[in-house]
């Protein structure tokens, strides 16, 4: 199991480009908490320099330098005003003028950024209006100097702020529309130029179909990242927090829509659901959710295409069954792609417990990374056969020595585990909020304790516990201090874990899904 799901960048001239998304912050705003050059330095394994930043609202063209030879020298180019930069811009007003240049004096004031014309000015921006798209306006800007918020602030001095610009006076809109379209220099002796994609907002008819709007600035957010285009027989996520009443995951040439709102979709949602379908050339299924502690045997679901009710889809090269008649969920959670991947880098030679296993993506991958022996435990027989046919997909043998598959209660086979004084040496624990089964009801706000008391007597010394949960009621935080009640019984250490990828949170978003990991000391 190798990373298929990569960041995009451009390597030119010892420069790492990138076309950043909105949302996140250029580099770190606080400890804790990562800011985009942070990330890429990450997944690239390199030290990157911050030359130049974008507003974490602003998306588009970005230079990181791999060197500080070449940091000072692109620096000097910023200060010396040789680098060509070209953005454009969303806005709702119309203004006589179609083409001119304006200059002013840009200072912070009281913890603002203030444009002035009565002083001597430091900033100068053109602006070309490009055409109309609907009631609103598309302009091309191209600043001669580098000032914060300058663009901003002059398009505001001429009664053009950029719709979505909370700070300058912009209609509300579910985001800036300002983007840095290309950065053009010369660098020691080679022309370097660099070109985003159009934004979805630059590209719209008619921008007032905010809900459509949205969906495509969520779909060009994964293209902008991860080129998922590209990525036919991947799975990753493609429309996430970015409206509340449904998700979309890619499984593939599927695209899984999970739809929260307790109406059923109108003719109007599966018509665009449909034109999703034709863009991107997948199969849909729509399936509505339902409270897990009711019916769950209401379920509703819509297809659009010729859809089968099984088909395979890869995660980072692994082979997947999804299934669309069985539960709620096609049988893999996203959401649990980075975690996947540290227990791939962590499984080999280790003897693995896969607790409330659902269909065993974590005991796939550590069988894949040669782990001494995989136990995979789940109440459900269902979900059993269904993770042995994932290991068949992938070349395992389910019935080999090394694989065990139980069907039984995670509490009660602890239990067990403990009086056979058993121990392994990586323990995963990804149990549901809420769930029912022969041996009783079973509720994550109540059971934690004993769960996880129970998976460190089982735990080996120098272990490692990787616990997850999407209770909605917990952040981070607070697993953090339930973990502390057991240190008075045991002696662990918190290792951080993975960052969830970002086609699911931004950094400074508290995640869904909390993961947290240990070590037995």
């Amino acid at each position: 199991m190798t990373r298929v799901i990569k960041l995009r960048h451009t390597e030119l001239a010892g420069c790492i480009f990138i076309d950043k998304i909105a949302g996140i912050n250029t580099h770190t705003p606080e400890y804790g908490q990562r800011g985009c050059v942070e990330v890429y330095e990450e997944e690239l394994d390199r030290k990157l320099y911050v030359v130049h930043r974008l507003d974490k609202a602003t998306s588009g063209a970005l230079v990181f330098p791999t060197s500080p030879e070449l940091a000072t020298e692109i620096t000097q180019l910023f200060e010396q005003h040789k680098v060509g930069k070209k953005y454009l811009f969303l806005t709702d007003k119309k203004i006589s003028q179609k083409e001119f240049t304006y200059e002013s004096l840009i200072v912070k004031e009281k913890n603002a950024f203030v444009s002035s014309v009565s002083k001597e000015p430091n900033s100068k921006t053109s602006f070309k209006w490009l055409k109309s798209l609907g009631d609103y306006e598309l302009w091309e800007a191209v600043p001669h100097s580098g000032k914060p918020h300058q663009i901003r602030l002059h398009a505001e001095a001429n009664g053009m702020p950029i719709l979505g610009d909370n700070d300058h006076n912009g209609s509300p809109y579910f985001r800036l529309c300002l983007h840095s379209l290309s950065l053009s220099f010369e660098l020691r002796g080679q022309k370097i130029h660099f070109e985003t994609d159009i934004p979805a907002w630059a590209q719209s008819e008619d921008p007032s179909q905010v809900e459509d709007l949205i969906l495509a600035e969520a779909f060009q957010r994964r293209e902008r990242m991860y080129k998922f285009s590209e990525l036919k027989d991947e799975s990753l996520r493609l429309s996430h927090r970015e409206l509340d009443t449904y998700r979309i995951d890619q499984y593939g040439e599927y695209l899984w829509v999970y739809w929260y709102k307790e109406s059923d979709p109108t003719v109007q949602d599966l018509l665009r659901f449909e034109k999703l379908a034709k863009k991107h050339q997948k199969k849909i299924l729509v399936r509505k959710m339902l409270n897990r502690g009711e019916d769950p045997n209401a379920e509703i679901l819509w297809n659009i295409g010729n859809t089968s009710p099984r088909w395979t889809a890869k995660e980072n090269g692994v082979i997947y069954e999804l299934r669309s008649d069985t539960g709620l969920s096609p049988g893999l959670f996203l959401d649990q792609r980075e975690n996947r991947l540290w227990v791939k880098e962590h499984a080999q030679d280790r003897r693995v417990l896969n607790l409330f296993s659902y269909t065993s993506g974590f005991s796939v991958v550590s069988a894949l990374a040669g782990a001494q022996e995989v136990c995979t435990v789940d109440v459900s027989q269902n979900f059993i056969d269904w993770s042995k046919r994932n290991f068949e997909l992938n070349g395992l043998d389910p019935e080999h020595d090394n694989h065990e598959f139980w069907v039984q209660d995670c509490l009660l086979f602890l239990k067990g585990t403990i009086r056979r004084k058993r121990k392994f040496g990586l323990i995963i624990c990804d149990p549901p909020s809420f769930g029912r089964s022969k041996s009783g009801v079973f509720s994550i706000s109540k059971n934690f304790d004993e769960l996880m008391i129970n998976c460190m007597y089982c735990l080996e010394k120098n272990g490692l516990l990787l616990f997850c949960t999407n209770y909605e009621k917990w952040t981070t935080g607070d697993l953090h201090l339930r973990l502390n009640k057991l240190k008075k019984d045991f002696s662990f250490k918190i290792l951080p874990a993975p960052a969830q990828g970002l086609d699911f949170e931004l950094p400074d978003q508290e995640p869904l899904m909390k993961s947290i990991i240990l070590r037995k000391n």
